[in-house]
């Protein structure tokens, strides 16, 4: 029994040790994480100040000048099943905040933008506006690659990114959304 005991006591210094590395090297990548976050939260707030749109109904929304704290910004497209899977709870969550955050849809599609909008806002009764974004540029600004990502502004101020099909009906969403009205 007593010459078991070294390899016993090694084991566990092993043991310790690894546990400990592999907590510091989690720590670390969640710090990296936030850090990477903080960058790319920079870069969205600074093309919210300069982003003015064209809606496909020829209205003109400058974001930084609009009445409402709260903005959602929906990059989406035609072809993309996600984006148009969380329709539906875009919807819903317009109506439910209307007046109070304003919804700017903004699509990706390449060829007969357009057209391909308005027959999406046709099809899943969008409430909100869209603009196009044909050459990607409004994209590229938000660092936007794939779809659907929507990112919630509150007075300028990231708050919320989502870069999957969100439930905007979600329980914690729409407090997190009626907390910022209520703080505004």
């Amino acid at each position: 029994m007593k010459k078991y005991i070294p390899v016993l006591l090694f084991i566990m210094a092993f043991s310790g040790f690894l546990s400990t590395q592999i907590l510091w090297d989690n720590f670390h990548l969640n710090a990296e994480q936030v850090d990477q976050d903080k960058q790319k939260h920079a870069v969205y707030e600074a093309a919210f100040q300069s982003l003015k749109l064209t809606t496909t109904k020829k209205s003109t929304i400058e974001l930084k000048h609009e009445k409402s704290p709260v903005i959602v910004l929906n990059f989406w497209a035609s072809w993309c099943v996600p984006c148009l899977k969380e329709f539906p709870s875009l919807v819903k969550f317009q109506q439910k905040f209307k007046g109070q955050v304003l919804v700017v849809g903004i699509n990706g599609d390449e060829d007969t933008a357009v057209e391909l909008v308005k027959k999406t806002e046709a099809k899943y009764k969008l409430n909100f506006d869209s603009a196009t974004d044909v050459d990607s540029a409004i994209a590229n600004k938000f660092l936007v690659s794939t779809y659907p990502v929507s990112i919630v502004f509150n007075q300028g101020k990231v708050i919320f990114v989502s870069k999957t099909n969100h439930d905007f009906m979600d329980e914690e969403f729409l407090s997190m959304i009626e907390n910022a009205l209520k703080a505004n």
